[in-house]
């Protein structure tokens, strides 16, 4: 037998209210009361219905306990559905008890009506109650409703972030172990200067993975190499290039990575960049917009790292040590028979 859903099993019990008013119009029967049977009916699927309410919103409060911007990452985004989700809990939980509060006050109607001998007023006060838990059930789910989508694409930009860093770190990984380079245009520096700004989290959370791979194994030997955009005098952006490429390494020496380890630094400037960039005071600056420059611009500014030893394979586990083999053994004599002699002997 098919399973009957709270909301069908509720609607089953008012359409038996229905029945037990309009039986009331007529000389009764019967001594049973059809509103106290339709009334116990219609409460174990309220209760039903309240118990999914909050199971439901406790499971929503759960996955919104658990959104929020990974660390070492940035979302406006994310950041403004977490503070609209958290903000929304308070709705739900309003609508969820204002339900429980129509429970409740259904009880406490049909308690009453199903006392007196009337028992047509009694069909209809039951079924009025019922009627306003489902209003106020609706109501619950229609808030949930709203929010469970945003709890959804937070979830998905937190995963999105999440797979970035940990792409992050394995690409460190792979560049400590097969060596190459790789440019890292998420340390931020104030303008001009060689000193970090820390107001991005990619910024410290990046050179702390450099701090990791610098400190890979002994054998690591890298370097680095500072670039910084095109803005400015290019005598000075390669001074400046240089001195944010020391400004690292004294990071990385400074968290523990062997100073051995970093086998030089240098400054290139603008002399090579990572995405093309127009040249300041052209028309081509002019014309492009300002938040796309200000991403090229960012892009270009980055250090490299370029590997100059990379950690040694981990060794195999040695194959057994086989004996060579000696040379074959030598076969057993052959006795050969002695010819006859004498009278009669074949010749």
């Amino acid at each position: 037998m098919r399973a009957v859903s709270p909301a069908r099993f509720l609607a089953l019990g008012l359409l038996a209210l229905g029945l037990a008013a309009g039986g009331c119009d007529h000389k009764e029967r019967s001594t049973a009361n059809p509103a106290a049977e339709a009334w116990t009916v219609a409460d174990g699927a309220m209760t039903k219905r309240m118990s999914q309410l909050r199971d439901r919103q406790k499971v929503l409060a759960g996955r919104a306990a658990v959104l929020a911007v990974p660390e070492g990452t940035e979302d406006a985004t994310l950041a403004s559905v977490i503070t609209d989700v958290q903000g929304q809990l308070a709705a739900i939980d309003a609508a969820c008890n204002a339900a429980e509060g129509a429970l409740n006050q259904a009880r406490t109607d049909a308690t009453a009506a199903l006392a007196t001998p009337d028992r047509i007023a009694a069909a209809r006060q039951v079924s009025a109650g019922a009627a306003a838990f489902e209003t106020a059930a609706k109501a619950a789910d229609g808030v949930m409703n709203g929010v469970e989508p945003r709890i959804v694409t937070g979830e998905q930009i937190m995963k999105r972030l999440l797979a970035q860093l940990a792409a992050a770190v394995a690409q460190l990984q792979r560049l400590a172990a097969e060596g190459g380079t790789a440019d890292f245009s998420d340390i931020d520096f104030q303008v001009g200067s060689a000193e970090f700004d820390f107001t991005h989290p990619a910024s410290k959370a990046t050179l702390e993975r450099l701090v990791k791979f610098g400190s890979s194994c002994p054998e690591l030997r890298f370097a680095l190499t500072g670039f910084t955009s095109k803005e400015g005098v290019a005598a000075r952006n390669k001074a400046l290039s240089e001195a944010r490429a020391e400004a690292v390494k004294a990071y990385l020496v400074g968290q523990g990575v062997p100073a051995a380890a970093i086998e030089r630094t240098a400054g290139l400037g603008s002399a090579t960049t990572l995405v093309d960039e127009p040249d300041p005071g052209t028309p081509a600056e002019a014309a492009m917009p300002p938040a796309q420059l200000d991403l090229i611009r960012r892009k270009n500014r980055r250090v490299n790292v370029e590997v100059i030893t990379p950690c040694p394979a981990t060794p195999t586990a040695a194959a057994p040590t086989q004996v060579p083999p000696g040379p074959p053994p030598t076969p057993p004599a052959v006795e050969r028979p002695i010819a006859p002699t004498g009278p009669g002997a074949q010749r």
